[in-house]
Order: structure tokens, then sequence, then C-alpha cells
């Protein structure tokens, strides 16, 4: 790197080497970096900060879980198999127990030839003229270019896939997005007091994607090209993807400060994006925002010893979601063969068109409104700072997939539903607990929580009965198919409530249920001998209840910092069906060494093994 008064330049090479803990599992990659930035004139400035990485991703599972060695076949060998794969006249070479369910894990990867390369470019070229009366104009061209080459064989000479005569597929794709800003900025203060902010933004956007797969099996004479002569096969076949998509935005911010005390920043931004409906493209998108730096009012002077900076923030604004395919809005044509006889018994294959999508063209953003407090603060001469949010956002129009009737000739359907609340609290601190010439630590600490739940779903009421199934009143329909419901966090467990597991004794109540000791134990709430959704009931949740972290870096002799950190997700659930041991061939395989049921340790905890 180096600087003059005209001139900045910055570059840097690296390389990286990683293997994985599985056989074959290896990650390689060269990079390099490049930023520039040029003074041309008093009023005009260009740079560019770009970057180039090529990734040999060889071995990792990408689209292919087969390109490495196969750690599931690991649990269904047994302990006492041995590894015969580099004998191969060793009939347990394949099958190290004899037994054709428990596979070599590494005996796969001998006969697989492959290759897995991805190079990117990432740009961002800009430019700032500096104009009369402190405007400034700024334009950013920032495209991405992405590259994949995909190569991969499986040879004949495997036993297992000596049928397909070999099997290859290349794979070529490329990403090409770019993205253009301009942006007018103006800056004014008058009187030292009154500050002026003026943002102009103009966007436009644009993202491609281009595909080619060729494949090929059965090769004659030999395989032994691979995919370096696909040609060699007999049964080719070839497939392609091109998708676009576009985006644009306009926004106008402005900020206002009196005397650095009292602020406000108000903006509107209109943002487009082309996956949604004809109808709904684009969108608008507010925000407003105050803040107050208390600790420079006259009536602050006393405590601002201890209390250096105060500031309150209060803020509303909007925002949008456009996470969805680029084509969900849409209806698409399917092709595919259908087999039909004629009259005479004769077998047709015909080729089949259908609409696969339902289209939806009122297809809309989805939009999230929050309302934010927060407080910074400095204390005891700067030592200790941090600061405090509590928010609460609302997001309605859902981009999500509604399921349909079947009558309708489509499972579901892209659309625009139900109402979502967000409600949390965040706190960061930041601290010089001490500070030598030859030492110092500095800790700092975080804690979240939120709380979030469905307030509106799909607007479909049902009656409300009472113990007698009279109709009382409505209430807007839950889904159980999703666990959604009304009033309820998504993330909510909503099952069977286990108790325990069946003991001995109780054999007779456990065959109600198919069932026998051993096996976990369900709370049958209303008694009926069947368990349905009226047993379900809402326990724990699939989210922690909070968050917290804590880092403290310590620096000796100004050269060395050993940094240590400590956080904890606290209080979420999940299922844990490892628990039910169910095992398949359970006395032919490996296990994880984990408790079970038997009539001389009656756990109730885990099950048996069955």
């Amino acid at each position: 790197s180096n600087r003059t008064d005209d001139m900045y330049y910055y570059w840097s090479v690296g390389y990286t080497e990683r293997e994985g803990v599985r056989t074959d599992e290896k990650y390689t990659s060269f990079r390099t970096r490049l930023n520039l930035e040029s003074k041309v004139t008093n009023f005009l400035k260009v740079g560019m900060n770009a970057s180039y990485t090529t990734r040999d991703e060889l071995y990792l599972p990408t689209d292919d879980q087969r390109m490495i060695a196969d750690v599931g076949q690991r649990e269904n060998l047994s302990p006492y198999a041995a590894n015969e794969i580099d004998n191969p006249d060793s009939p347990y070479r394949m099958y190290p127990t004899g037994d054709n369910n428990s596979k070599n894990p590494f005996i796969d990867a001998l006969y697989r030839d492959k290759k897995n390369l991805r190079h990117t470019i990432n740009a961002n070229l800009y430019a700032q003229i500096f104009l009369p009366f402190g405007i400034e104009y700024q334009v950013n061209y920032t495209p991405y270019y992405s590259f994949r080459e995909l190569y991969y064989h499986e040879s004949a000479a495997h036993p297992e896939w000596s049928a397909s005569g070999g099997r290859s597929k290349r794979r070529n794709d490329k990403d090409f997005n770019w993205l253009v800003d301009n942006v007018v900025r103006w800056k004014q203060t008058f009187n030292e007091v009154h500050k002026f902010e003026v943002t102009l933004l103009a966007n436009a956007e644009k993202s491609q994607y281009w595909e080619t797969q060729a494949n090929n099996t059965q090769y004659s004479p030999s395989d032994i090209l691979g995919y370096h002569r696909l040609q060699a096969g007999s049964v080719p076949t070839v497939s392609s993807n091109d998708t676009y998509k576009t985006g644009d935005a306009l926004m106008g911010r402005l900020f206002y400060s009196h005397d650095d005390k009292y602020m406000l920043t108000a903006s509107v931004r209109r943002d487009g994006y082309s996956a949604f409906g004809q109808m709904n493209p684009r969108a608008t998108f507010p925000s407003l925002a105050l803040g107050w730096v208390f600790t420079s009012e006259k009536f602050m002077e006393s405590v601002t010893p201890i209390l250096n900076y105060g500031k309150l923030r209060l803020s509303w604004g909007e925002n949008g979601n456009r996470d969805i395919g680029e084509y969900e809005a849409l209806s698409d044509l399917t092709a595919g063969p259908h087999p039909y006889i004629d009259a005479n018994g004769k077998l047709y294959i015909s080729s089949q068109l259908w609409v696969n999508r339902m289209a939806n063209k009122t297809l809309q953003w989805e939009r999230t409104a929050a309302y934010n407090l927060g407080l910074d603060f400095s204390l005891f001469g700067n030592r200790l700072n941090g600061s405090f949010e509590a928010y609460s956002a609302e997001t309605h129009d859902l981009l999500v997939k509604r399921t349909l009737p079947t009558i309708l000739g489509f499972d579901n359907v892209m659309a625009n539903l139900g109402k979502l609340e967000n409600r949390g609290i965040e706190l960061s601190l930041n601290a010089d607990v001490l500070k030598t010439h030859n030492f110092t630590w500095n800790s700092s600490a975080t804690f979240s929580m939120n709380r979030r739940k469905i307030k509106e779903l799909y607007g479909d009421m049902v009656n409300v009965l009472d113990a007698d199934g009279n109709i009382v009143g409505q209430k807007e329909a839950d889904d159980y198919a999703n666990k959604w419901f009304i009033g309820q966090d998504p993330d909510r467990l909503w099952n069977y409530e286990r108790d325990g597991v069946w003991q001995l004794g109780e054999e007779t109540e456990a065959a109600k249920y198919g069932l026998q000791p051993g096996d976990f134990k369900y709370v049958d709430k209303n008694g009926d001998g069947v368990l349905t959704n009226d047993d379900k009931v809402f326990q724990g949740y699939k989210t922690p209840r909070f968050r917290w972290s804590w880092r403290n870096d310590l620096t000796f002799n100004k050269y060395w910092t050993l940094s240590v950190m400590m956080y904890s997700h606290v209080g979420q659930y999940d299922t844990f069906n490892r628990a039910a041991n169910a095992l398949s061939l359970a006395d032919r395989r490996t296990w994880f060494d984990q408790p079970r049921w038997t009539p001389e340790t009656p756990l109730n905890d885990y099950a048996r093994i069955g």
C-alpha cells in the first residue's frame, strides 16, 4: 500500500488451504484485492475497490452429497468391521461385515473424479464531483461476476455402477449482477448552529443467471476419459436455465441539527422489484427520527462529571422484504412426455404441456413498520459507554406460500397474508476496565430478547362454541397444517405432551395406543383413546428467550492481545428423536452410546430399542 496527496493504492494477495474432518473434504482458494483512489482535480475524485477469488470446492458437499466419504455409512457398520479397502481380493472390501446394508464409507470415493471451481469478481467503481455551494455528486457502479465449473464422473469399474456404463456430468453457470447508484449530497451550516444535510438517490439494478448442464451414461468402448469426452456416451441429456430480475429505487433524506443538540432525520424511499405482480411492483417506505443530546442542556451541568454524554432517540419507519423467487408472481408452463394408447392398442409418447404455478398479479412487498426508542450514554470520564434499545415492529403482507384446495389444480400460491408482531430490547456496554502504560483491559457485553406473535392470518372466520356446542361468537381460524396460531409465536412448540415412558404393569393401558412398556408415553388430554390435534398443547419455544455475550480484550506491552469471549442462547427447545431409540437393524449397526429403557433399567426419559 502507499499514499500521496493525490493518489492511494492498496493491493493484497492470499492463498488458503483447509481440510475437514472427513476424508476427501478439502477447500482451497486464491484471492486478490486492489483498491485505488485518485484525486484527478480539485473537483473530481475517482476510485475502484475490486477483488477476485477462485475457489476449488473440490470435496465440499455442494449439490451432490456423494462427493465426499459417506459418513452415514459409518453408523451402519459394526465396530468390529475391518477396513479391507486396500485389498482388492478381499470379499469384505466393499461390505466389511458381509452385510450389504453396511458399505465401506470410503469405497465410492475411489471411483469418482470430480472438480468444482468457483470464480468471483466483485468491484465498486466510483467517481465524486465536488460542486459549488457544498453540493457533491457521486456515481457508483458495482458489478458482480460469478462463474462455476462443475465436473463429475462415476466410473463403471465400481462393482455397483457397472450397469450404468459410467456416468458423467458437466455444469457451467454464470451470475452477472450490476448496481448503479447516483447520489447527490448537500451540506451547509448557518450561523454555526443550524446544520442541514440533504441526500438524494436514484438506483437501478439487474441480475442475470445462465446455466448449461450436459450428462451422459453408457460409455463405449470405455469410460476412461469420463467427463473429458462426454460424446463417448450413448444416453446424452442436456438442460439449461436462464433467469433475470431487475430493481430500482428513489430516495430522499433530510437531516437537521440545531447546535448539535436537537436532531431530526426524515426520509422517504420508493423501491421497485420485477418479481412482484404487475399491479404492485413498487412500494413507498417513509421514516422519521428524532434525537436529543440532553447532557448539553444547562440543567444537566451538575451531573456531567459522571454522565459525560447522554442522547435520547425516537424513530419510526417502514422497510420492505422482497425475498422471493424472481418468477413467483407469474404462471409458468412445464412440458414433459405423456404416454397414451390409441383404439388399436398402440402405445404413443406425446409431449404434455401444463400450467405449473398459479399467477398472482397482486403480489406485493412485505412491509414492516417499527418504533424504536434508544438511549446512548457515556459515564465516568468515558470509561463506560453503551446504548439501550427498545423496539416494537409489526410486519404485514407477509410473503408466504398459501396452501390451496386440491380442486383448484394447484398445491399453493405465493401470497401476502397475515400480520406478525415483534417486540424486544437490546443492551450493549463497553468499558475500559484498566489502562496503564503497558497493560489495558477492555470489556464489552450485550444482552437482547425478542418476543413475537401472530396477529392475523388469512381472515377466515370460524364459530366459537361453548361446552354445550352452542355458537357464542366467531374468531379468525388458525392454520393447523403449518402450526400457526393467532396470538402465538410461530416458533412455539405445539405437540403432544410427553409423560415419561410406559413401564411394566402398564401393558393394558399402553396396548390401547398400540404400544408396550419401553415406548414413550404421551398425554391423551380428552381421554378418548386416540391421539389427535385435540390432545396437542403449547409448550416451549424453538428460538431463545434471550441472548447474551461477554468479551474481554487484554493487551500487553501494546503488541500482544488476548481475547476471551463467552456467549449464551437461553430458553430454546427442540425435538430429540434419537431419545426414542427407534433403530433399524440395531443388532448389526453402530449407534451413539446413549441410555435406553430395559426391564432392568426402567428409565423414564429414554425409550427401549425398537
